[in-house]
């Protein structure tokens, strides 16, 4: 199912309000002290086709079903701590070390196709993430440039300095490009909007990010005060409204994906699943 549109994302939020009474948009989950996957995550992301990616506490990349069945395992032990995983392709999964300044390019069984050590081309990246065309948006913060570099770490498209636009003193984690935009996001000043060229457009404040996911319209965000999108297009937010517990100490972050929803706990993670109409 294609992601939500602007108006239904207004829609979603109604339906999903009224879930907390009928109960009727939301399949049955276990109670949230039995997951449904009893794991350690400290990465979560979700392929267009259903399948959960996760970086576990050993620094493990595990790939599951939509049913929560573990496929394949990838035991990373020399390309240093996962700090991002890109799954837009299933097929070309990106494996982002910023400590090791190393992305492991994994296939769909999680077998590694290549390395690339960006070291042999930059003094530091502190993002990495997947571009449309299959190449790769990193940020350089020495140079304060975002680039777009192909699989040897060439580059084939650049930003000016961001400080010229206004982007200073930020700590650029994460990189992602979908549809005609490519967004940056410093967890704790918001997001950075440019055109697919690299061109600044503006910047939508946010605090507190602690999960990210972007379609080419909305931006799915969750903090400290629930789960909200932000429309590129139409420059609004809305909050996306779910009966999750806010208040539990071991509710790490929300996953958004395809109208389902997955809470991250730190002992496990469960799926509300919305009703697909």
């Amino acid at each position: 199912m294609k992601l939500l549109n602007h108006f239904g994302i207004l829609l979603l939020s109604m339906i999903l309000i009224s879930s907390c009474t009928t109960k009727k948009d939301v399949a049955a989950v276990a109670p949230r002290d039995v997951f449904q996957l009893n794991v350690k995550p400290a990465i979560v992301e979700v392929d267009n086709l259903g399948r959960l990616y996760l970086v576990d506490e050993g620094n493990n990349i595990i790939n599951y079903t939509p049913e929560l069945k573990e496929q394949y395992r990838y035991a990373n032990k020399r390309s240093g701590q996962v700090s991002s995983l890109d799954v837009t392709n299933p097929l070309k999964v990106v494996s982002f070390s910023n400590d090791f300044n190393q992305v492991l390019y994994l296939d769909n069984t999680l077998s590694v196709i290549s390395e690339l050590n960006l070291s042999e081309k930059f003094a530091d990246i502190s993002a990495c993430g997947t571009s449309n065309d299959g190449n790769l948006w990193v940020y350089d913060p020495t140079q304060f440039k975002m680039m777009k570099i192909n699989d040897q770490g060439n580059i084939l498209l650049e930003t000016s300095n961001v400080n010229d636009v206004g982007i200073t003193n930020v700590n650029i984690t994460d990189i992602k490009e979908r549809g005609n935009y490519v967004i940056m996001c410093d967890r704790e000043k918001g997001f950075y909007v440019f055109d697919n060229m690299g061109q600044y457009m503006y910047h939508y404040e946010a605090k507190g990010i602690k999960s990210i996911q972007f379609d080419g319209r909305n931006i799915y965000y969750f903090t400290n005060t629930g789960l909200k999108s932000y429309s590129i297009k139409f420059k609004e937010k809305v909050m996306i409204s779910y009966p999750f517990d806010m208040s539990r100490q071991d509710l790490k972050y929300v996953v958004y994906s395809s109208g389902d929803i997955y809470e991250v706990y730190q002992t496990g993670i469960n799926i509300l699943k919305t009703a697909k109409k």
